[in-house]
């Protein structure tokens, strides 16, 4: 479909990467020594997009990271689609992402060093150009002492390809790790240990191996009269709402902009959401396994690595499709088709009562589905925005994919890690996601409320002992606002529009309530612990600044630690009643399972932003019945059917 809306928030296209990257090779004097860490969208300021209307001067702007391959160092700058420079400047200290261009040379590198290849055939590998796979990874504890001189280095575990079909995570091979300088290319340490035998069960997961012999009676999803929403450009209308999809080579899929029309007033719920950090900790301390501690956004660039969907696999029903494009480390356009996925779904009973004289009120829910996919490595992350009509927003992620596996010989225990099969297992680990919430209930200031229920003790106020209470302690300030979940309490946090009340006199607001969470096993002051401080609250709350993106800080890679969301809320900024941020932080502990091998099926973890006090009423009362057309009696669908099928 076309995309070619202009308003401030599309991401940029194909001819605006081109363009912006051409006026920067000019205006910075870039050469093939550059390689472009990063290019994103530079956003205008909240005020700004929301005051702007269609057929007002668009000026487009581009937000680029640039990595000097000779020096190390990133400089960042801002430029426009005209040319006009806004901002040029060396980012002292920061370390670039690890980029494809880099990865697929250190790669090379490593199978090409004859120490490497030795090693391999001493554990059995007769061809190591064609029977390995190699995969570059940030050390993610502690560089090894006489190494940390401040390069930027990339460790390279190893597995086993039998033949070109084989799953290679079924083959892991133990002991073997170069250790790559990025900016030279050169192999600094090889980490050759006991050679033990690599595990050859198989693994195979491909239709060719397996004959997927279970097979259902055909499916279909048909909306007969066309979907239910208007696409223009990047912005949907369905149902009530309308909002503005966006996506970031970073970040990858981005909701901008959630309004709800409630009654004929259009009321404004959430300016921007995402999900601006991905960490792994691994928790097996073994060789192998122990510095696999990734940022899958901020080390990698998630947005990178989106899918091309297909229908009826990845998507089913009547689906429209977005187009985007990010630039390459060379500057090079690069257009994945089809890596937003929109669509809606029947999702089961919206609400049903049935009155003591027989009479039945029953209505269907609906609700609008807007996706993407990517893969990294062994694994697969969905990002799901369902929109319902309830007047609720849910996210959900659902990881997929294989699971990251190590050998040792066999007998040898790893408490840590699940035996898959003889001499394979599969470590311990945690998905951490970190959701960065610029919601604008009612208007641009907010106040964020920690809610609590408390059970009344025994006497006038509870005298059968089943009263309880909720209590509600205001988030004033930045250093009181990282938050913990508590079950005991059945927590939750609601962010109100103070200057907004409903009728019955109390402020209009939404709440947040997830479903899987966890709290991070590696010690604080573990490498990780420090570089991904933000998962150690499951709530944070800050004052809305564009320059505060990300939990982790901008530039993760190999970074001391201590950035991000702790340190912007040492500046303790007023809360109340203010434009603020809610950054929710959920996770998944992922003890592996026999029935995870050899592709795990879907786990799920994620959030839902629910109304509370901001509608008069439930909006599902609005929602009008729905009857299906039975395609066996053809019956009139304004009708249950009869035919009993």
């Amino acid at each position: 479909m076309s995309t070619n809306f202009a308003h401030p928030l599309d991401p940029l296209s194909s001819d605006e990467l081109s363009t912006v990257f051409n006026h920067a090779k000019t205006a910075w004097n870039l050469t093939e020594r550059h390689l472009v860490a990063m290019c994103q969208l530079e956003e205008p300021n909240k005020a700004e997009v929301l005051a702007w209307n269609a057929g007002d001067e668009l000026v487009r702007a581009a937000r680029l990271a640039i990595l000097d391959r000779s020096t190390a160092e990133v400089y960042e700058g801002v430029i426009t689609t005209t040319g006009e420079v806004r901002s040029w400047k060396l980012i002292e200290g920061a370390k670039s992402p690890v980029l494809s261009t880099e990865s697929t040379a250190a790669m090379a590198v490593a199978k090409a060093d004859s120490r490497i290849r030795e090693a391999l055939i001493r554990r059995g590998v007769t061809d190591p150009d064609e029977q390995v796979h190699i995969e570059t990874w940030p050390i993610g504890a502690q560089i090894p002492k006489y190494l940390d001189d401040g390069r930027r280095l990339v460790w390279t575990p190893m597995w086993m390809k039998p033949n070109q079909d084989s799953n290679m995570y079924a083959h892991p091979i133990n002991g073997l790790y170069a250790i790559i300088d990025l900016q030279t290319l050169e192999v600094v340490d090889i980490e050759d240990g006991e050679v033990t035998p690599t595990p050859m069960a198989s693994g195979d997961f491909r239709l060719s191996q397996t004959g997927g012999h279970v097979k259902l009676k055909d499916l279909q999803i048909v909306q007969k009269d066309g979907v239910s929403c208007e696409i223009e450009g990047w912005k949907v209308n369905w149902e009530r709402w309308n909002f503005r999809v966006g996506w970031d080579q970073r970040e990858g899929l981005v909701i901008h902009d959630v309004r709800f029309d409630d009654n004929g007033v259009e009321r404004r719920i959430g300016y921007r959401l995402s999900i601006a950090e991905l960490v792994i900790p691994y928790g097996d301390p073994s060789q192998g396994t122990y510095r696999k501690n990734a940022f899958d956004t901020g080390e990698y660039g998630l947005g990178n690595y989106t899918n091309s969907l297909t229908l009826g696999c990845d998507c089913l029903g009547e689906i429209v499709y977005l187009d985007v494009a990010h630039l390459t480390p060379e500057g090079n356009v690069k257009e994945i088709k089809n890596a937003i996925c929109m669509h809606e779904e029947d999702f089961g009973i919206l609400w049903k009562h049935v009155d003591v004289d027989g009479h039945v009120e029953v209505r269907r829910g609906r609700r609008f589905v807007v996706s993407s996919i990517v893969t990294i490595n062994n694994y697969e992350y969905g990002y799901y925005w369902y929109f319902y009509q309830d007047g609720s927003v849910e996210f959900e992620a659902k990881l997929t994919g294989i699971l990251l596996t190590l050998s040792d010989a066999p007998g040898v225990p790893h408490p840590s890690a699940t035996q898959l099969e003889e001499g394979l297992w599969a470590p311990y680990h945690q998905h951490t996601f970190c959701a960065r919430l610029d919601l604008d209930i009612d208007g641009g200031t907010n106040t964020v409320i920690e809610v609590d229920s408390v059970a009344t003790p025994f006497g006038p106020e509870n005298p059968h002992g089943s009263a309880y209470v909720t209590s509600q302690d205001v988030i004033k300030s930045e250093s009181d606002a990282a938050r913990l979940l508590d079950l005991a309490k059945s927590r939750y946090w609601k962010i109100i529009n103070p200057n907004k009340k409903n009728h019955v006199g109390q402020p209009v607001g939404f709440k947040i309530l997830g479903n899987v969470n966890c709290l991070p096993f590696a010690d604080p002051e573990s490498v990780i612990g420090k570089r991904a401080g933000f998962m150690y609250r499951h709530l944070w709350v800050t004052k809305n600044s564009k320059a505060e993106r990300y939990p982790a800080g901008e530039y993760p890679y190999q970074h001391a630690g201590g950035d991000g969301l702790p340190r912007w809320s040492q500046a303790n900024r007023s809360l109340e009643n203010e434009d603020v941020v809610m950054w929710y932080v959920f996770g998944l502990n992922h003890i592996p399972r026999l029935e995870d091998w050899p592709v795990m099926p879907v786990e799920r973890l994620g959030f839902t932003l629910k109304p509370v006090g901001f509608f008069k009423r439930s909006p599902a009362m609005d929602v009008a019945p729905s009857m299906a057309t039975c395609l066996r009696c053809k019956g009139d669908s304004t009708q249950p059917c009869t035919c009993n099928h």
